[in-house]
């Protein structure tokens, strides 16, 4: 009977060790998930910048370390789901708030859509992703063309071929502006129609729209959201990130 129990309980240690029964790292999902590479890139709603970060001067009353715009928010969203990931990008922005989070971005102030196709590549060479988050073309909104940002997605698709990647791309309609600016219509309708035509499987269209829209209670001025508008922003990517198989 001694020599059986010993068997029995020699053999439930084998097994155990040998990766059996409901415990061990196997079963722990959160060290199997891979870390997830995420871009956000675009122009001031990105980096986090407005006029009235400045006074009549000209002089900058809000540090960079200061700068969170939707990045902050997104980053507590996606703590707070417990997935891995990691904000890419050649700017920082943000990393005195508290509590802290990732202030890597690729977010330029001022800037087209022309002119970040023309330097995306590059930035993906310095800092490779996984995950592209686009809201672009509040500067490009005078004639409603969405060429720049079709060639942003047309660069990011090539370094991303010519790497032997797979990059997922998500596309904002983007918000309008406190004071409704018929060219952002526009240039969002155009937009959608693009990316409709262009039915990319890599690409993933989120709607901003109309989600801060409806009062000034979101907007810092005419053109930035303030905190709370950038709040409802970096729910709605989250919820498109969570809605997409990025983190599977």
């Amino acid at each position: 009977m001694r020599l059986l129990t010993l068997f029995i309980f020699s053999f439930l240690i084998f097994f155990n060790g040998c990766g059996g029964g409901g415990g061990g790292g196997d079963n722990n999902t959160s060290s199997s998930k891979k870390v997830v590479r995420i871009m956000p890139l675009g122009d001031s709603i990105t980096y986090d910048d407005a006029r009235a970060y400045y006074d009549s001067n000209g002089r900058n009353l809000v540090p960079e370390g200061k700068r969170t715009a939707y990045r902050s928010f997104l980053a507590y969203d996606l703590d707070d789901a417990g997935v891995k990931y990691d904000f890419v990008g050649s700017q920082r922005a943000g990393y005195d708030v508290k509590p802290p989070f990732d202030p890597d971005n690729e977010g330029h102030p001022g800037w087209t859509s022309w002119e970040i196709a023309n330097h995306v590549y590059g930035w993906l060479e310095q800092n490779p992703a996984d995950v592209v988050l686009l809201h672009i073309g509040t500067n490009d909104r005078a004639d409603g063309r969405v060429d720049g940002t079709e060639k942003i997605i047309n660069e990011i698709e090539r370094w991303a071929n010519d790497h032997h990647r797979k990059v997922k791309i998500f596309v904002a309609l983007i918000i309008n502006r406190w004071m409704w600016d018929r060219t952002i219509e526009k240039y969002n309708a155009n937009l959608l129609a693009m990316l409709q035509k262009r039915n990319d499987p890599n690409v993933v269209i989120v709607d901003m729209r109309e989600i801060i829209s409806g009062g000034h209670h979101n907007y810092l001025e005419n053109t930035h959201p303030n905190a709370s508008g950038y709040k409802v922003i970096a729910d709605t990517w989250f919820k498109a990130l969570m809605d997409s198989d990025v983190f599977n």
